[in-house]
C-alpha cells in the first residue's frame, strides 16, 4: 500500500504543465507587461523631462553669471546656430558657445566642446530626450540630435528685443538689451496684466517638443528669467 502510494506521489510530482496551464500563464504574463509597459514608459518620459529641467536650471545659473558680467545686457546670438553660418555675416553664437566659461566644471582649457560643457559628467545643453532621429530633420541634419548640430538641446529666446520695440518698429536680431529693461517695459506689463514678467517671460526653451505630443502640458520645457522651469502654459 505504501509502494503505491509512494508511486502516485512521483507520478505526481513529475507531472509536467500541460499546453492549456502554459497558454494559461503566457497569458497572464501577457496581460501583466501590457498593464505595465504604459507606466514603464511613462517614468521613463518623466524622468528625462526632469532631468532636462535640471540642466536648463543650471544653464539659468550660467546665464545669471553672464548677465552680471555683461552689466545686465542679454548675449546677441542665433536661435538656430548651423543656420546663422549660412545667413548670417559674421555668424553670430550658439547660446552654448557663449555660456562656455560659466558653465565649465573647471577652469582647465578643454578643447572638446561637449567635454568643456559637462558638469559632473552631464553634457549640460544635451536633453536626454534629445533622440538622434526622433524628429524629421532636412538636408545634412537628417538623423541627427538637435544637440549634435547646435551644440545645445535648447534654443535661447531671440525675440526677447520685441519687448522694447515701438508699435510697427522691425525687430532688429542684432540690438543689445538689457533684461531688467524688458522685464520693466510697458508692453510687459500690458501682454502680462500686472503680473510679474520675471515668472511670465521665458529665456530658453527646448527645441522640439521632446517630452510629449506638441500642444500637451509637459511637452516643453521653459526657463524663465526667475529662474523657474515649467510649461509655457501654467
Amino acid at each position: 500500500m505504501m509502494l503505491r502510494q509512494l508511486h502516485l506521489f512521483k507520478n505526481t510530482r513529475g507531472r509536467g504543465f500541460t499546453l492549456v496551464e502554459l497558454l494559461v500563464v503566457i497569458s497572464i504574463l501577457a496581460l501583466l507587461i501590457a498593464i505595465l509597459l504604459p507606466s514603464l514608459r511613462g517614468a521613463r518620459r518623466v524622468s528625462k523631462r526632469v532631468a532636462c529641467g535640471g540642466h536648463l536650471r543650471a544653464i539659468g545659473h550660467g546665464l545669471r553669471m553672464y548677465l552680471n558680467d555683461s552689466n545686465d545686457f542679454l548675449p546677441t546670438v542665433a536661435d538656430v546656430p548651423s543656420l546663422s553660418i549660412e545667413v548670417d555675416d559674421p555668424p553670430k553664437p550658439g547660446i552654448a558657445t557663449v555660456l562656455r566659461p560659466y558653465i565649465r566644471k573647471d577652469s582647465k582649457i578643454v578643447k572638446d566642446l561637449e567635454k568643456e560643457l559637462e558638469i559632473d559628467g552631464e553634457k549640460v545643453f544635451k536633453c536626454p530626450a534629445d533622440i538622434p532621429g526622433k524628429f524629421k530633420r532636412d538636408g545634412d541634419k537628417a538623423g541627427k540630435s538637435f544637440f549634435e548640430t547646435e551644440n545645445s538641446s535648447y534654443e535661447f529666446n531671440t525675440l526677447l528685443p520685441f519687448f522694447l520695440m515701438n508699435p510697427g518698429e522691425p525687430l532688429d536680431f542684432n540690438i543689445r538689451v538689457k533684461l531688467q529693461d524688458i522685464v520693466r517695459s510697458e508692453r510687459a506689463k500690458q501682454y502680462f496684466g500686472g503680473k510679474p514678467a520675471e515668472e511670465e517671460i521665458w529665456l530658453m526653451t527646448d527645441y522640439e517638443t521632446f517630452h510629449g505630443k506638441a500642444g500637451k502640458p509637459g511637452s516643453k520645457n521653459y526657463l524663465y528669467v526667475d529662474g523657474h522651469v515649467g510649461d509655457l502654459e501654467r
